[in-house]
């Protein structure tokens, strides 16, 4: 187990290697054919996900809020079915919202 704990610790230090030399990408100031520069690209996509992000918790809300009037006036037959539609409608829902948020992450670093 210790050997494995070593290994995955050695991996791991040499991604963090390989993330070090993915910022060397971002030394250009400016981009040629314009003069948009790499930090006006990267604040007006963080800007759109921060505009996705709140429009996607707020649909998450409203699609809780249907979905629990739909579970309340369906069939006791069809309770299962719609259980099941209302989680997979919620984890998508969330999925989207969680790679939205990794966008805004990696911006970050960036910034």
């Amino acid at each position: 187990m210790i050997t494995q704990f070593f290994f995955l610790w050695t991996k791991l230090k040499e991604r963090v290697n390989e993330m070090k030399n993915l910022f060397n990408v971002l030394a250009i100031s400016q981009l040629e054919g314009g003069t948009y520069t790499v930090d006006t690209v990267l604040k007006v996509i963080k800007q759109i996900t921060d505009w996705a992000l709140a429009v996607g918790i707020s649909l998450a809300g409203v699609a809780l809020v249907v979905s629990f009037i739909m579970y309340a006036v369906v069939d006791v037959d069809q309770k299962p079915r719609v259980k099941t539609r209302i989680l997979q409608t919620l984890l998508g829902i969330f999925g989207i919202i969680l790679a939205i948020s990794l966008v805004n992450i990696i911006i970050r670093l960036f910034t």
